[in-house]
């Protein structure tokens, strides 16, 4: 199970993912009515930004200059004892690497040339998975825009960060300014346990009981009347099991 906190009440929770995220023309088979495409679009959920982004690309620089920058205090705060201070967190939307870094981690000069156009996006949410559980971050899939996200799995049954977690973007260096509208989608996030995971080879008797079967599924699904290609528009559609994602209300 996913579990998130706000960095603030303003801003966006996760939402469940979407079969379909534009509309079509008129016509048939777009890769939007594609079962498995739809599958895979609809898995999981999708962080929103709060608030719009504009990166204008800084060819002096050789980087991006993010246009307006937003910084947000948080509406809680914490000390480690009673007595102590509390001040809010505060956090800006987005940030870039820096040249000469050394925190949180070291950037060589060598390497930064090939982070220019990465930009880290805040999610203003706090994330935990369950015991067993791992979080994986990653791109919206199927859908094609001037920038997308890295993909990434994170312990976040064993890492309670103190911080809002981040997804790293990486900018189309083609274009000369991306907006990225409030309420888009800007990564996935979902839960995947974690254990060992094991590929084999089938031998030929396992294969053919395989090959059997999908002969029999095409003879019990196909369409009659179908002589080279067997016609199963909407069969796989109906027989398939679909997972499905869907946010509590708090409380």
């Amino acid at each position: 199970m996913l579990h998130w906190f706000k960095f603030h009440a303003g801003v966006r929770a996760p939402v469940p993912a979407q079969d379909v995220y534009r509309k079509r023309p008129p016509g048939r088979g777009h890769p939007e009515e594609c079962p498995p495409l739809r599958a895979a679009c609809g898995y999981g959920f999708d962080v929103l930004t709060s608030f719009p982004l504009t990166f204008i690309r800084d060819d002096a620089n050789g980087g991006w200059i993010l246009e307006k920058p937003i910084s947000v205090s948080a509406d809680w705060a914490w000390a480690p004892d009673e007595n102590g201070a509390a001040p809010p967190q505060s956090q800006v939307n987005a940030w870039f690497w820096e040249r000469g870094q050394t925190v949180p981690h070291v950037i060589t000069d060598d390497v930064f040339d090939t982070l220019r156009n990465q930009v880290k996006l805040c999610t203003w949410l706090f994330l935990k998975t369950d015991p067993g559980e791992l979080l994986y971050i990653g791109d919206i899939p199927n859908r094609f825009r001037p920038w997308r996200a890295y993909s990434a799995i994170v312990d976040a049954d064993l890492y309670p960060a103190s911080y809002a977690w981040h997804c790293v973007l990486e900018l189309d260096r083609r274009e000369e300014r991306i907006h990225i509208p409030e309420g888009e989608p800007i990564c996935r996030i979902m839960t995947v346990p974690r254990g060992e995971f094991v590929a084999a080879e089938m031998d030929g008797e396992a294969f053919g009981e395989y090959f059997a079967a999908g002969q029999k599924w095409l003879a019990d699904n196909a369409k009659p009347g179908a002589e080279e290609l067997s016609d199963i528009t909407g069969r796989y559609a109906r027989l398939a099991k679909r997972s499905s994602f869907s946010v509590r209300p708090q409380g």
